[in-house]
């Protein structure tokens, strides 16, 4: 697949995961990402230690109050815009730890158009599950198809470190333990 569209293509997914679960999106892009160190770059952000810990309880919180009567419909503008804006924002972060990252516009409209189409799909599911299983029934099967959407986006995108000096993936797929890649060499020469 084209670089360029399997980053899309992660964004999409992710992107649809903020909009079944609006805080699980950025959560899996935090905590699916090294923890950020000295030669990792400025926009590896979601790996920071505060940034991973309020997704953590973001997430957390939002699995708890998802299953709770009293909360507004996603598709209100309080549920739906938070959606949108946390579909583009982590469709953009996944994109750019991607090998061949695509546009950042390009990822960010990918992955608030995916959280607006399954924040409406999510809904109705709710809506058409609830009558047959019973709504805890239904936020059940719900929480397991964001979860799998959020482990196949986030599944080896990128989640190697950057070379120090080119700022690209220290391995390219075709050459990844060859010992062909100067990154594969030890420092006094190939080893044996």
């Amino acid at each position: 697949m084209n670089p360029a569209a399997e980053a899309l293509t992660r964004a999409v997914l992710i992107g649809a995961v903020s909009g079944l679960r609006s805080q699980w999106g950025m959560a899996a892009v935090a905590w699916s990402g090294r923890p950020v160190g000295a030669s990792w770059p400025v926009r590896s952000w979601p790996a920071r230690p505060w940034v991973r810990g309020a997704m953590l309880v973001s997430a957390a919180g939002e699995f708890v109050a998802d299953k709770s009567p009293g909360v507004p419909s996603r598709l209100t503008p309080g549920g739906l815009v938070p959606r949108l804006v946390l579909g583009a924002v982590s469709g953009t972060a996944l994109s750019r730890r991607s090998q061949g990252s695509a546009s950042p516009v390009a990822a960010a409209a990918a992955g608030a158009v995916a959280a607006g189409a399954f924040a409406c799909a999510g809904a109705g599911w709710r809506r058409a599950a609830d009558a047959r299983t019973g709504d805890a029934v239904a936020a059940a099967v719900e929480d397991v198809l964001a979860l799998a959407l959020a482990w196949v986006a986030c599944s080896s995108a990128g989640v190697r470190p950057p070379c120090r000096r080119t700022g690209h993936p220290s391995h390219s797929p075709e050459s990844a333990g060859t010992g062909t890649s100067a990154t594969d060499r030890a420092p006094d020469g190939p080893e044996e």
